[in-house]
């Protein structure tokens, strides 16, 4: 009697310990294989370069749900969209929301692989609403352990191997919990990431965060964005923009695009944009420039001496291009590694001169009164540039606490290069402590494309977005336009953004593209503005939300 007691009693303890069977943390590779053949076939999967669902081919479009994942909060948003915005979007005719995830929603720093139920409970939720509405959710993890990555500040993540480790675990305890979940389109693995190193680093934890997903799940759609940058410099690494595979047979593969920048961000300073600027669309006048990269630069320029010196005119050499690669040119204000120092510039202008050495025309002239125009670039996101009072006459352009290489260019002023012909740029610069490590210059910087250089329009747009329809043909994949957007400036004053939109819709049609606009809820690009309180038509983008109507409406 004692033995059967004590094996009862240890059968009871056993039982006791054992995880429920629906615990995502439960490392069973088994799992995957509880989904039946019919629950399988429910699912959003691949094939070839379609989608399909119980064997018919379907097209995601939506918007995205941003879930004010910028906040960092630990506790997931119940103000910023409810059961009500599902039912808009289906009665908009849209079937899909990118839905934004911060890893602080299900995980503590100081408690890792240990998840929240109150994350579990959100995302029930919305899945719940999702399904009642015939709406799929495309989950993507947008704040992962390490950072946020589309602006550069996430390294942690590629130099902390933990938050690699955790962000893998995070995705197979979610893959794991809705393997059999039909609501769910796919697992977004990561947004807009931005590398320490290489292209290889994002190659290989998309890799081992797909694979550990199959462990769990073998029906969902993976889905993997294109690397956007290594350590601030946005470049193509590959030849192909950055695009690669993964070895699965089921994931779509995705890209962003706001172009033109100038158009789509104008007036956000968190952008570098000037709050004064006014850009339209279409816009015969301006030049908008696909798949440009950054070439060459002219060097020799005289340089600001180290110290405190007074407003002085610098005139730069005049470089003559015989290069058949340059074809767009760029004023910019280098101020590399000031440090406490500080750098003004002034009164710039670039100018053209024939072969025969003779004037042929000014190309640019900056009073640099406001910033409509210039971008700042800093290599290790440090420093600023500000307009102030202080310049050689009226207003002028500061430069400070820059810790590497930095300038700030006149990117969304570019002018034609023609070869045989210089360039010279000039103006006043003036310093404060600045330091004998810094590097301060006037210069002129060329770009290189393969693309044509085209007026800002429609075809230029279809230009910008042709390169990925052309990839997913020649992989045989779907591609997936995961963002795409207008900030609300743009439908102001008559700017253009509805026809900007419109185009876009027509175009993403026209390559058969899956989309989803950004956003639904935000006051940059929303369709609703205002934060912390739930969507108000009365508060809203509506030109905006009745175009997505006409377009998709049923």
């Amino acid at each position: 009697m004692k033995h059967l007691l004590l094996v009862l009693g240890l059968l009871a303890l056993l039982t006791a310990c054992k995880k429920p069977a629906n615990d995502p943390l439960t490392a069973d590779p088994t799992d995957a294989d509880t989904v039946s053949s019919a629950q399988l076939a429910t699912l959003v999967h691949r094939d070839g370069r379609s989608l399909v669902v119980n064997g018919q081919p379907i097209r995601l479009n939506g918007v995205a749900f941003g879930n004010w994942v910028w906040d960092n909060s630990a506790t997931p948003p119940t103000r910023h969209h409810n059961e009500q915005d599902f039912a808009r979007l289906q009665q908009s005719g849209l079937n899909c929301v990118r839905f934004y995830l911060n890893y602080r929603y299900f995980e503590d720093d100081n408690q890792p692989y240990v998840y929240r139920q109150a994350g579990w409970d959100w995302l029930d939720q919305n899945i719940a609403w999702a399904k009642k509405y015939g709406v799929y959710l495309i989950l993507n993890m947008h704040v992962p352990q390490g950072g946020y990555q589309s602006q550069g500040k996430g390294g942690a993540l590629w130099d902390v191997v933990e938050n690699q480790n955790r962000l893998t675990k995070l995705w197979r305890a979610i893959a794991r919990r809705y393997r059999a979940e039909p609501a769910i389109a796919g697992f977004d693995l990561l947004n807009e990431p931005v590398t320490t190193q290489s292209i290889d680093q994002w190659k290989n934890l998309a890799q081992r965060i797909t694979t550990a997903i199959r462990e769990v799940d073998k029906g969902h759609l993976v889905v993997v964005e294109r690397l956007n940058a290594v350590a601030g410099d946005w470049r193509d690494y590959n030849g192909e923009r950055n695009m690669f595979l993964v070895n699965d047979a089921n994931v779509m593969y995705q890209f962003h695009t706001y172009d033109p920048f100038e158009f789509t961000h104008q007036t956000f300073d968190w952008a570098g944009r000037s709050p004064t600027e006014f850009e339209r669309y279409p816009d015969e006048t301006k030049l908008s420039i696909t798949d440009a990269t950054w070439y060459s630069a002219v060097f020799t320029n005289p340089a600001l001496p180290a110290g405190t010196t007074d407003w002085a005119y610098y005139e730069g050499v005049k470089f003559t291009v015989n290069d058949p690669k340059i074809k767009i040119g760029q004023a910019v204000c280098q101020a590399s590694t000031l440090g406490a120092g500080k750098a003004y510039f002034d009164e710039l202008v670039v100018r053209e001169y024939a072969p025969d050495g003779s004037l042929v025309r000014t190309v640019l002239t900056a009073n640099m009164d406001n910033k409509d125009g210039w971008y700042f670039w800093s290599k290790a996101n440090t420093g600023s540039a500000a307009i102030v009072d202080a310049g050689k006459t009226g207003k002028g352009v500061v430069i400070a606490q820059t810790t590497d290489d930095a300038n700030l260019g006149s990117s969304s002023l570019p002018f034609l290069i023609r070869q045989g012909y210089s360039y010279q740029v000039s103006g006043w610069m003036r310093g404060e402590a600045v330091p004998t490590a810094a590097t301060v210059r006037l210069r002129v910087d060329f770009q290189t494309t393969q693309q044509p250089i085209l007026a800002r329009n429609k075809e230029y747009l279809r230009q910008a977005l042709a390169f990925y329809a052309d990839w997913g043909k020649k992989t045989n994949v779907p591609i997936y336009l995961g963002e795409y957007g207008a900030g609300a400036p743009c439908f102001r004053d008559g700017r253009g953004g509805a026809q900007w939109v419109t185009d876009m819709i027509d175009l993403n049609r026209e390559f058969g593209f899956h989309t989803t606009y950004h956003d639904y809820h935000e006051d940059g690009f929303g369709w609703y503005f205002g934060y912390n309180a739930l969507p108000d038509p009365a508060n809203a983008n509506t030109a905006l939300i009745e175009l997505f109507k006409q377009k998709f409406g049923r």
